[in-house]
């Protein structure tokens, strides 16, 4: 990073009273040796001492000048630790962090030496018996306001083993991209960033449904799995069956990363029901042989990508498509993960009646939702008591999300990763789906019969008027 009169300032401002310190130690040490003056070494001994002053100073900002950030951050780092736990004793007393012994005496939650990973603090906590996780949950924000922190959570399940996540800079605040070509290990895609810093890796095999406002970002957890799928897909090892109800809006730009595509009404509810064919047909064969699907040239996994889900499943005027499309739509979440066969579908609203089937998804990821009880519907009352709060979310922050695994597991705050028209053009020149194949409408059988040749009928004789006497 750049030099600047504000970086100096504060490096300056945390080295001043060191130097002070360190200041006050050497003239001790010099009021002592004067004693001992009269000896020529002693003199040496403290001119050089004078003399190695000014030298430890400028050795001293030279080897921080290396990494000048690293150097702040453990200044900070230090005096931030000696507030947090100087304070901390008053705190879980304000806030009733406490509870009665065997002989009434308040026994105070107590809290370990922190650790840090750049701007983010871990502070272990010991909560004392009575207390369970969600009175540490209750109190997160309260906390965040008392330590001046972006966010505070709670991090670990069982109570001997649980800590405070203490942000003062926000890890996914700022927008990113990921480059494009990544390898895939069979079982996950990177889609972004995990609070922290770490990547997020969405597992591929559980069906999957996002919800999230207008302009909470879809689009951004769309093109993170195709892109993030881009080499398996130019291998043959995965599939992706697009279906995009806004007219072909959305996927259009990389239709060549996918092998089926529909926009429509039709040949969306054509492609479920090839895709239910083929997971029957499938099954058949997997019969006997072996309990789960592995991928494979011959054998590809399958996504089936939906955007706009409740399109299909709530606002079409066909009555006849709309039974169709839940039906196809539950056949595949209920029959299709065995035999590789997986769901990705996005929609806006997560009631009931938008999405029958929703049960059977079984990862959901939360993105800016409008109230608390969205956020329920899509990820469950558990995951809310939690901190999974997507009706929190900013509107400046799209791709931001919380998510529920189907291992149980607390829920998770992600952000996807940003792509541009060009890295999604560039990703379908790149990684083009080797073997397209159109979605054809089944003709319906009346239509096939009315257009098959019909045999020539044979006229029988009229019976003459001799032929009647003669019977």
């Amino acid at each position: 990073m750049a030099w600047t009169w504000r970086r100096e300032r504060a490096y300056w401002t945390g080295e001043t009273p060191q130097l002070l310190r360190g200041g006050i130690w050497l003239i001790g040490v010099l009021f002592l040796l004067s004693f001992f003056s009269m000896f020529h070494v002693v003199g040496v001994v403290m001119n050089a001492l004078i003399a190695a002053v000014p030298l430890v100073i400028v050795v001293r900002r030279v080897l921080a000048s290396r990494d000048f950030d690293r150097v702040l951050d453990r200044r900070w780092q230090r005096k931030m630790t000696k507030w947090i736990l100087g304070n901390w004793p008053g705190l879980a007393r304000s806030l009733r962090l406490e509870a009665r012994g065997a002989l009434g005496a308040p026994l105070l939650a107590s809290c370990g030496k922190p650790t840090w990973q750049k701007h983010t603090c871990v502070l272990p906590v010991a909560l004392p018996p009575g207390l369970i996780r969600q009175d540490l949950v209750n109190v997160t924000g309260h906390l965040a306001q008392a330590f001046a922190a972006s966010r505070v959570s709670v991090v670990g399940e069982h109570l001997g083993r649980l800590a405070l996540r203490i942000e003062y800079v926000d890890a996914l605040a700022e927008t990113f991209t990921l480059p494009l070509g990544l390898p895939w290990d069979g079982r996950t895609v990177v889609m972004g960033v995990v609070e922290g810093g770490g990547q997020w890796r969405l597992p591929v095999g559980p069906h999957t449904l996002v919800a999230g406002s207008s302009g909470s970002g879809k689009a951004s957890l769309v093109w993170g799995l195709l892109l993030g799928l881009a080499q398996p897909i130019h291998q043959g090892l995965v599939e992706v069956w697009g279906i995009d109800r806004k007219g072909g809006m959305e996927l259009a730009m990389g239709r060549d990363l996918l092998t089926r595509f529909a926009d429509d009404a039709a040949h969306s509810v054509a492609l479920l029901e090839e895709a239910v064919t083929q997971v029957q047909r499938r099954a058949r064969a997997l019969a006997g042989v072996t309990r789960q699907h592995v991928a494979g040239p011959d054998s590809p996994t399958i996504i089936v990508l939906i955007d706009e889900l409740a399109a299909l499943t709530a606002y079409e005027t066909d009555r006849e498509m709309l039974r169709r499309a839940n039906v196809a739509i539950a056949t595949l979440a209920s029959q299709g993960r065995a035999v590789g066969f997986v769901l990705f579908a996005c929609l806006q609203d997560p009631r009931k009646e938008t999405l029958p089937a929703r049960g059977l998804f079984t990862q959901t990821v939360g993105l800016r939702l409008r109230d608390r009880m969205e956020t329920a519907m899509v990820l469950g009352d558990g995951a809310v008591a939690d901190g999974a709060l997507c009706h929190e979310i900013s509107p400046s922050t799209p791709g931001m999300a919380y998510v529920l695994s189907d291992s149980g597991a607390a829920p998770q705050r992600v952000r996807a990763a940003f792509a541009d028209d060009d890295q999604i053009r560039g990703a379908a020149l790149t990684y083009f789906a080797p073997n397209p194949k159109p979605v054809t409408i089944p003709q319906p059988a009346a239509e096939q019969d009315a257009s098959a040749p019909r045999r020539p009928r044979t006229r029988r004789p009229r019976k003459t008027a001799e032929d009647k006497e003669e019977s």
